[in-house]
């Protein structure tokens, strides 16, 4: 009798196992609601209130960058002269107005208009086939002077950590050298132009500092190396004033420039320093590693990421000079940077292009659009070569 009670409670067990089973996987077949998390309010009171502050910006960078990008690509295909404002409108009206090729050159040998046929890429050739004076190309001068001046680069780079390792000891007054260095960031362009046309005047404290009357602001004075040097040879580079005139005012610039950009990298150099592993620098001291080795070993591979960071900007912002040459020298070819034949030809009333001296922003912006394709490629280089160090 107790044989059979046990099988028969066996069999139970057994059967409600088997339903039990089924009926979880009969739940799991049928797939489960998702269950709507509560919505905070507090989160979405913040994000809100963050898109409302970003909406100005997202607008002006739609509106004054990549609209005006496109406007100006456009407009680099075109032959519109403008006599006010440029509107979509009058771009779009004029992107099947090619101007014709041109025939004849004036007297400073650049191209007129004639009865050519017409080309949508005449602007991008004449950029890189004007000419000054017959005998230098007009793009290479402007972009070799932008060049010139981006030898401050590595100098500002080299002084600006010198003082920000010096400035990350603990000395006392440190923060007020911070603040002193800094202040060349802070101040207009303009009163430090004015600042250096007296310092570097004929009469300045530096030509009294070397003894000398040396024209450092006069970029059409004429000296050449063979008067420097005493010479009569013949060759280009003696004998013409941009390489030696032009030489001695972007020195300026280059001096200028270091000086008033210091101050704000340093400030981001002090603030990679303070990221250093401390514990990385201690274990390098015990195991023997002299100052100089944890600076190399240790110091810079920390501070890599702001060093690519000061490099990158640094060269986007070179390759974009304008202000401080025209300042200092007026617009010369002896001293402009690339920048400045966006203004010529797209902006200036009286302006050197063959349009009869009305603003051409057509031209302007096919010599914008060539400078944007230089400072892209050279920012993909930059990247590729970081891509190259991290791999």
């Amino acid at each position: 009798m107790e044989e059979i009670l046990s099988t028969d409670v066996a069999e139970v067990e057994a059967l409600s196992t088997e339903e039990t089973v089924e009926a979880v996987a009969a739940d799991e077949a049928v797939p489960k609601k998702k269950q709507r998390k509560p919505i905070n309010q507090q989160k979405l009171q913040d994000n809100l209130w963050g898109w409302i502050f970003c909406i100005p910006l997202l607008v002006g960078t739609i509106w004054f960058v990549y609209s005006a990008f496109v406007m100006a690509v456009m407009l680099s295909f075109t032959n519109y002269e403008m006599g006010g404002a440029v509107t979509l409108g009058d771009v779009l009206a004029h992107l099947g107005d090619y101007v014709a090729a041109p025939t004849k050159l004036n007297a400073d040998g650049l191209p007129i208009p004639g009865s050519g046929v017409p080309d949508p890429f005449i602007w991008y050739k004449r950029v890189f086939t004007t000419q000054i004076e017959n005998k230098f190309n007009e793009m290479g001068i402007y972009l070799f002077n932008t060049v010139f001046y981006m030898i401050g680069i590595p100098i500002g780079m080299i002084l600006s950590m010198f003082f920000a390792v010096c400035m990350s000891r603990d000395i006392k007054g440190g923060n007020v050298f911070r603040v002193l260095y800094y202040i060349p960031c802070v101040a207009s362009t303009i009163s430090v132009v004015y600042t250096f046309r007296i310092m570097f005047n004929t009469a300045g404290v530096i030509n009294q500092m070397f003894g000398s009357s040396l024209e450092w602001l006069n970029p059409t004075s004429g000296l050449t190396w063979n008067k420097v040097v005493g010479s009569q040879s013949t060759n280009l580079f003696m004998a013409d004033a941009y390489w030696c005139q032009g030489f001695v005012s972007k020195i300026v610039i280059i001096i200028m420039s270091v000086w008033k950009g210091l101050g704000g990298t340093i400030i981001l150099y002090v603030a990679g320093l303070s990221g250093v592993n401390a514990a990385t620098k201690e274990a390098a001291q015990i195991d023997g590693a002299n100052g100089w080795q944890i600076f190399w070993k240790v110091t810079m591979p920390d501070l890599y990421p702001t060093i690519f960071y000061n490099i990158v900007t640094s060269v986007i912002g070179g390759m974009q000079v304008y202000m401080e040459p025209v300042l200092l020298f007026g617009e010369h070819y002896n001293t402009s940077g690339y920048v400045s034949l966006v203004y010529i030809y797209g902006l200036n009333t009286v302006s050197r292009d063959v349009t009869g001296g009305n603003k051409n922003p057509s031209a302007g912006a096919a010599y914008g659009m060539v400078l944007a394709v230089f400072i892209f490629v050279l920012t993909l280089f930059q990247f590729w070569l970081d891509s190259r160090k991290k791999d």
